[in-house]
C-alpha cells in the first residue's frame, strides 16, 4: 500500500533488514520468528535482531526485543565508579536527567551486574565508561538501543560519546606554549586511555591524594574533573576542561532521542566526539 502523505516516513521491509545485516531474508525470517529447526549462529542472530531494531523494523515479534517507547524511561548502566570519577559522573548524570526531562523521559540508575540479570522497563540504556568487553557483553543481551559514553570502539550500530582529547590538547599547547601537556584523569577503560595516551605527552590516573604529589613545574597539566583541580595547588599550571560532562549529556540527549525515535543517521555520525 502507498503512503497516504508525503511526509509519512516509509515503513521498514524484511528486505531492508536483510540487505542491512548481509543475509538472506529467509535467515531474517528464521531469527525474527525464532524458528526452530534452522542452524544460524548466535552472532548472525544477534546482527539481525540489531538492524531490525536499529532501522525500526516492526513485527509481532520485534515487539518482545523492543520497549516502543512505552514506559519513557532511559536507564543509566553503572559500574565501578572510584571516588575521583564520582562527582564528575554526577555532574553528568544531574545535567543529562534535565536534558531528558525536556523530553518527557525519566532517568533510572541500574547497577551492572542487574542490567545483565533481567530486562529493565525503559526505552533505551545508557553505559557509563565500560571496556570494549564490558560493553558488548551487555549490550548483546539487549533488542534495544544501547548508548555508550566514556567507552571506545568502532562498532557503526551503538552511539559512543567521548571526549575530544586532540582538541583538548592543541588548545592546552596553544595556550600555554608549554612543551608538555599531561592529561590528569580519573581511572578509564583500557581501549579510554589508549586514545588518550595516543594523543598527551603523558596520561597520569589519579586514585587518591597521594598520586598527585610531586606534580612538576614546567608542564601544563588537563584535567576534566573538579575534584582533581580544586585538589592541586593554583600554583601548578593546570587546566579545568569544565564543560566536558555538559557537552557529554547534551550529546546522548541527543542520541536517545534519535535512538528511540529510530531516526537514521550516517555512521560517522554515532561516533562522537566532545
Amino acid at each position: 500500500m502507498s503512503s497516504t502523505t508525503g511526509n509519512k516516513k516509509s515503513r521498514v521491509t524484511i528486505k531492508d533488514v536483510a540487505t542491512a545485516a548481509e543475509v538472506s531474508i529467509a535467515t531474517v525470517s528464521y531469527v525474527l520468528n525464532n524458528t526452530p529447526g534452522q542452524s544460524i549462529s548466535e552472532d548472525t542472530r544477534k546482527k539481525v535482531l540489531q538492524f531490525a531494531n536499529l532501522l525500526g523494523y516492526e513485527c509481532n515479534v520485534m515487539a518482545k526485543y523492543l520497549a516502543s517507547g512505552k514506559s519513557n524511561t532511559i536507564s543509566i548502566l553503572i559500574k565501578d565508579v572510584k571516588p575521583f570519577a564520582a562527582q564528575y559522573y554526577m555532574k553528568l548524570l544531574t545535567e543529562l536527567s534535565r536534558l531528558l526531562w525536556r523530553q518527557n523521559l525519566g532517568l533510572k540508575i541500574v547497577d551492572y551486574s542487574d542490567g545483565f540479570k533481567r530486562n529493565t522497563d525503559c526505552d533505551a540504556y545508557i553505559t557509563l565508561a565500560l571496556t570494549e568487553k564490558e560493553f558488548r557483553e551487555f549490550a548483546d543481551t539487549k533488542y534495544m538501543p544501547v548508548i555508550a559514553i566514556d567507552s571506545v570502539f568502532d562498532d557503526f550500530l551503538f552511539y559512543r560519546i567521548n571526549d575530544d582529547y586532540e582538541t583538548m590538547y592543541k588548545t592546552a599547547k596553544a595556550e600555554t606554549g608549554m612543551d608538555k601537556v599531561v592529561l590528569l584523569t580519573f581511572d578509564l577503560p583500557e581501549e579510554v586511555f589508549r586514545s588518550a595516551a595516543a594523543v598527551f605527552d603523558e596520561v597520569k590516573i589519579i586514585n587518591s591524594m597521594s598520586d598527585l604529589m610531586g606534580l612538576g613545574s614546567q608542564i601544563c597539566y588537563v584535567t576534566l574533573s573538579n575534584a582533581i583541580y580544586d585538589s592541586i595547588p593554583k600554583s601548578q599550571n593546570i587546566k579545568l576542561q569544565s564543560s566536558s560532562f555538559a557537552l557529554k549529556a547534551s550529546a546522548a540527549a541527543d542520541a536517545v532521542s534519535k535512538a528511540i525515535g529510530r531516526l537514521q543517521s550516517p555512521s560517522d555520525e554515532h561516533n562522537i566526539r566532545v
